[in-house]
């Protein structure tokens, strides 16, 4: 996300798009249906990005001025999206022919990260249709291609214990 955002202002890319399929976390209630505008009922999902640039306000700054685009997964068939900077965060809770219609969406200019934790996966239906590995094993050695594995959390001290946590449960 730092690193999308640094190329952003760099002006290397026009805008971030930042994509998210809208899959709650496992075990956790749904919280139903959401008011607002589209951009409202988008912002719960884009926090993550709000976290690197500054909070909601900046967030809200960037969308308005063009530099930064919610979008939502579904609503991505057709489109030709050029000198972008295509972000998909929980990158798990994708099947193969959702990063396929990623990758079918990059334009002249643009890039495609997609960013995940595969042990982090909560729904059945990624543990068995995982777009991120398959893009990992499929795509690995193409010139077009890269691919940065973090044994551990780089977030913080604190957020290193959730590691530890999972290697004591054989995750």
């Amino acid at each position: 996300c730092a690193c999308a955002f640094h190329l952003l202002q760099s002006g290397r890319f026009d805008r971030i798009m930042w994509i998210r399929n809208n899959i709650e976390v496992k075990d956790s209630n749904p919280i139903g249906h959401l008011k607002g505008s589209f951009y409202d009922k988008m912002l719960v999902w884009a926090m993550p990005m709000a976290d690197h640039i500054g909070g909601k306000e900046m967030l809200d700054m960037y969308v308005n001025r063009g530099q930064i685009e919610i979008e939502h997964l579904g609503f991505l068939r057709g489109r030709d999206i050029k000198n972008t900077i295509i972000f998909c965060s929980e990158a798990e809770h994708l099947t193969r022919e959702h990063v396929q219609l990623l990758l079918g969406r990059v334009g002249e200019g643009s890039i495609l990260i997609l960013e995940g934790d595969c042990r982090q996966i909560d729904a059945r239906a990624f543990e068995r249709d995982n777009g991120l590995e398959a893009a990992i094993e499929c795509l690995k050695g193409n010139r077009l291609f890269s691919y940065v594995h973090l044994n551990e959390s780089v977030r913080s001290e604190t957020a290193k214990l959730a590691d530890l946590l999972n290697k004591n449960t054989g995750g």
